[in-house]
């Protein structure tokens, strides 16, 4: 106890505070333990398509050979099935060369009838000049 003027004054953590403090910490715990295993599936993905980009004849491959590697890949890592790739890779053509681009939605269930859309693409640009 703290005193001010003649009057002491209490002071520290109430029930009610600590209570709240430990919602807070097991809610932001919750979202982190359901958020974390789609962003890693995701890097998966990414270091999946980084690999196939950075291999000779990548940016002349066609995209049924492109598919085949990366479901290979996937495979592997444990990460097969995550999305479809026959939808979800576009293989966009520029000037310098070709772009792999993945994109796709995964919604996560939260909790009840609660949950969180996480919007995912992945560039990797492969020059025809390699």
């Amino acid at each position: 106890m703290r005193e001010i003027g003649g009057i002491r004054q209490q002071s520290g953590w109430t029930l009610w505070g600590l209570l709240g403090m430990m919602i807070l910490v097991a809610f932001f715990t919750l979202l982190f333990m359901k958020l974390f295993p789609p962003y890693m599936a995701n890097y998966k993905l990414k270091r999946a398509l980084e690999t196939v980009a950075s291999e000779p004849g990548a940016a002349t491959a066609t995209k049924s050979f492109i598919i085949n590697r990366l479901d290979k890949i996937l495979y592997i890592d444990y990460a097969g099935g995550l999305v479809d790739l026959k939808t979800a890779l576009k293989i966009e053509r520029g000037s310098r060369g070709r772009a792999f681009v993945i994109s796709y939605e995964h919604v996560e269930p939260l909790a009840f009838n609660l949950s969180a859309l996480i919007e995912f693409e992945n560039r990797v640009e492969v020059s025809r000049y390699r």
